[in-house]
């Protein structure tokens, strides 16, 4: 199912000065990404791009671990780009107001690329990850989060037991995300699953984060218009059916991590077919 990209806009838009306070998943998906990187990167990294940098959380520890290398941050919420350099003195040497599938940038111009919580937004992912293939140089790191689709389950058994439409937004899944890295010109992409639950008092503060985040349904198949209270408040009856011994509510999400190094001309003729290699983890 598609997204509205105008949609998607709109509430990445709006949320920008929410966004840093809500965002208690994507801080920890930004660490563990960013723990990636240390171990993977290896040599001099002369420009690195930050796929979808929204406020600049990345912005800093990228600075630091790279130090001169020419830094470039592309989103395409331009308020989220106006906070970042503003508010939270994101340490940018260049930042771009642009789209994933269509980036800005010169072919083999790139050494990393570092996306984090971004992709599962693209309603082509083939044509994200073939950009990001165009524009890094040969050899160069594509390393990546994204939602998969087991994310907010609970909620949306929830929301399905009171009508038929869909409610929370349908994510990639693993297997995709591989078969479009390797598809696109990654050599021996490898991907990994593992779920992360955040736990409420209650699970109205669960719908307030993906408010302040952005991160709410953004299908072009969404139901329209305001939904009730009467029809809210059967929703959240169908959460406590998840309520832990502790009394609080789960919201889980299913975080998947990739990497691949774009293929190398040489590369490529000597070996035409890569098996990526998927692991999956709790």
């Amino acid at each position: 199912m598609k997204v509205s990209r105008d949609q998607v806009k709109t509430a990445f838009a709006k949320a920008a000065t929410s966004y840093n306070e809500a965002a208690v998943v994507q801080k920890e998906i930004l660490v563990r990404l960013l723990d990636k990187l240390n171990v993977l990167q290896e040599g001099h990294v002369h420009a690195l791009l930050d796929i979808g940098s929204g406020t600049g959380l990345a912005s800093n520890s990228l600075r630091k671990q790279y130090g001169e290398t020419s830094y470039y941050a592309i989103d395409f919420a331009l308020p989220m780009l106006a906070w970042a350099r503003n508010e939270y003195k994101a340490n940018y040497q260049y930042a771009v107001c642009g789209e994933v599938e269509s980036l800005p940038f010169q072919e083999r111009s790139l050494d990393i690329i570092f996306s984090a919580s971004t992709f599962q937004w693209c309603n082509d992912i083939g044509a994200a990850f073939q950009e990001s293939c165009r524009v890094l140089k040969d050899q160069g790191l594509l390393l990546f989060s994204s939602f998969g689709p087991d994310t907010l389950k609970e909620l949306r058994h929830c929301f399905a037991q009171v009508d038929e439409h869909p409610h929370v937004s349908a994510f990639i899944d693993m297997q995709s995300l591989g078969d479009g890295l390797l598809a696109s010109g990654f050599q021996s992409p490898v991907m990994e699953s593992e779920t992360i639950t955040v736990e409420y008092s209650d699970p109205m503060q669960l719908l307030k984060d993906l408010q302040d985040t952005g991160a709410t349904n953004h299908l072009e198949q969404r139901a329209r218009g305001l939904m009730t209270r009467r029809r809210l408040n059967d929703v959240m009856r169908e959460y406590e059916k998840f309520v832990l011994p502790n009394g609080k509510y789960p919201a889980s999400y299913e975080v998947i991590y990739g990497h691949g190094w774009k293929q190398s001309l040489v590369a490529s003729t000597q070996n035409n077919v890569n098996e990526w290699q998927p692991v999956r983890f709790k």
